[in-house]
């Protein structure tokens, strides 16, 4: 079937060529009748384009080959968003089914690696085929200018790349790669969106990303992974709108994978489609323009304009180190464990047993308001699926704590980890429970049977309650 797709493919007219023919003939209609050629302040004819799409080539359809024929008619750099070729990202998928289609455009593709890409063994035959344009084997996260902007490409397989949070390898390339392009605009892209209607909760494991870019001001993000179209208005990474200092985040995951219906009505969502088709961005030196342009046949389209901000204003961080803490066992539900240099949480620890862990925090000397607040642990166990926090009582003693007596969680819960290495930090969004000075004190409950455990405040690196303030 491969083969035969191939030739069917290769039989097909150019249509890059047939539009290279019609631009010359518009212009010189154009300079015949004398009309003028307008642009408008701060931009220009030939200010870069950014086009692409994520979850792209399957040698099952042939959309694919339909969003590759808009490419042809677009100039500029070519984005993917990962899941580039369907289903294991194989060399022979990537030669068979991505190749005659987007391959077309490979000279001027920067792409991203999906999670598709990573069912071949590191993904080799993605680096193998994109070579140096898809950043360093093994990491896979690298950026690159386009007039005014700088755009960064990262990679959300977070595991496969020594994680994606505080201490990793990838974060801390982020940071100093924005700190050293302050005065350029900033697009990031990668595979997994943080925000999506295709999830009830936000990813977890790429917030590292959007805190790293929003604190440096960033504009766009775009991400692929759900195989649909979804414009978010400007938003914070805490999934709070912000008009003025937030990101723009589109999902396209429409470059030629079957579609995907919406599945939940998601804060700050401005547009959802199921459309093939590609998203066209005119970088301009003081602002950009977007465009979705459907595949022959769609009848969506979204369209529309944004100014660059700079950073938001700085934020004062105050550490405060948890007082009391212990865990409680299921299994021993009198028991006491104030001396532990643990804190322990597990869902299932043997026979529907569960451990949950309590801290108290106390917050003094604040000023300002409350911007973010976050408890942060230090985790000595890792876990593929990591515990909830909840606000509960203060009316409790790490000494007579146990699970026969423990306290209730109060609220909703603020909270929930995604997968956690060991040997670093990991942050808990609390700011819904903490309004500034006063004590605090909080429940770890695991939602799943993969346990973690962490240092406790008898422990070596003692949690902590971090809180930003702006004036």
């Amino acid at each position: 079937m491969w083969s035969d797709r191939r030739m069917k493919i290769a039989r097909r007219p150019a249509a890059g060529r047939a539009a290279a023919t019609i631009a010359p003939a518009v212009l010189l209609a154009v300079a015949l009748l004398g009309l003028p050629i307008l642009a408008q302040p701060g931009r220009a004819a030939d200010d870069p384009v950014l086009v692409g799409a994520g979850d792209i080539a399957t040698c099952d359809f042939e959309e694919d080959e339909a969003t590759a024929r808009l490419l042809d008619a677009i100039p500029g750099t070519v984005f993917t968003l990962g899941d580039n070729a369907y289903n294991s990202g194989t060399a022979a998928q990537f030669r068979d089914c991505y190749d005659p289609t987007w391959g077309r455009h490979r000279a001027r593709t920067r792409p991203a690696a999906g999670n598709h890409e990573y069912r071949a063994a590191g993904a080799g035959p993605y680096f193998d085929y994109f070579g140096s344009a898809a950043g360093a084997r093994g990491q896979g996260w690298y950026s690159y200018d386009l007039g005014a902007w700088h755009i960064v490409v990262l990679n959300s397989n977070c595991a496969a790349v020594g994680g994606c949070g505080s201490g990793s390898p990838q974060l801390t390339w982020l940071k100093a790669d924005l700190a050293a392009h302050a005065d350029a605009h900033v697009l990031a892209y990668w595979h997994h969106p943080r925000f999506s209607s295709r999830t009830a909760t936000p990813s977890v494991a790429v917030r590292p990303f959007w805190e790293a870019l929003y604190d440096a001001g960033a504009d766009i993000v775009l991400n692929g992974h759900n195989h649909d179209y979804e414009r978010f208005g400007p938003q914070d990474p805490w999934a709070r709108p912000d008009p003025t200092y937030g990101i723009r985040a589109f999902v396209v995951g429409t470059g030629g994978a079957w579609l995907n219906r919406r599945l939940y009505e998601t804060a700050n969502s401005e547009v959802f489609a199921k459309s093939h088709g590609v998203l066209k961005l005119t970088l301009h030196a003081d602002s950009y323009d977007w465009e979705f342009v459907p595949i022959a046949g769609g009848t969506f389209a979204d369209a529309g304009s944004g100014t660059p901000h700079g950073p938001p204003p700085a934020r004062t961080r105050t550490t405060f180190v948890a007082y009391s803490d212990t865990w409680v066992d299921q299994g021993s539900p009198n028991a006491t464990h104030a001396l532990s240099t643990r804190l322990r949480v597990d869902g299932d620890h043997g026979g529907g047993r569960d451990y949950r862990s309590y801290l108290k925090v106390r917050a003094t000397g604040l000023s300002g308001t409350v911007f973010r607040a976050a408890i942060r642990l230090w985790v000595t166990n890792p876990t593929t699926d990591g515990p909830a926090i909840w606000r509960t009582s203060m009316t409790w003693s790490s000494r007579t704590l146990t699970w026969a007596n423990r306290p209730a969680a109060i609220g909703a819960v603020l909270d929930d980890a995604g997968p956690v290495p060991s040997g670093r930090w990991i942050d808990f969004d609390v700011t819904e429970a903490v309004n500034g000075n006063g004590g605090y004190a909080f429940l770890l409950r695991s939602t799943s049977g993969d346990g973690l455990i962490a240092s406790s405040e008898q422990g070596a690196h003692p949690p902590r309650l971090v809180v930003e303030t702006i004036p």
